[in-house]
């Protein structure tokens, strides 16, 4: 995953959105490959924002929902910041699955 994200910087203005669940905060022991590439995210200033849904999002599976927003055209005021949006509330429930 690190060399897909160097190469994906090298090009400008560029921006991707992963959707994770709850697992990808906690998983990994101390110099384990997620917990180490979750640092570089951050240590590179690559991690703009995340998003969180609610519960039951996708069909009833009652799992956590993130998006995470990666960016290499922060503007400056936001560098060395991470954005955190909650968004468990602005959602409307529909009567039954589509």
């Amino acid at each position: 995953m690190e060399q897909c994200l160097h190469e994906w910087f090298l090009l400008s203005d560029s921006r991707i959105a992963k959707v994770h669940n709850g697992s990808s905060f906690f998983t990994g022991d101390a110099g384990q490959g997620e917990r180490n590439i979750r640092r570089w995210l951050i240590e590179n200033d690559w991690l703009e924002a995340i998003v969180v849904f609610p519960l039951n999002i996708f069909y009833d599976t009652g799992i956590d929902t993130y998006i995470w927003v990666l960016s290499n055209r922060k503007p400056a005021h936001r560098c060395g910041q991470v954005q955190l949006i909650d968004a468990t509330e602005w959602f409307k429930a529909l009567l039954k699955n589509l």
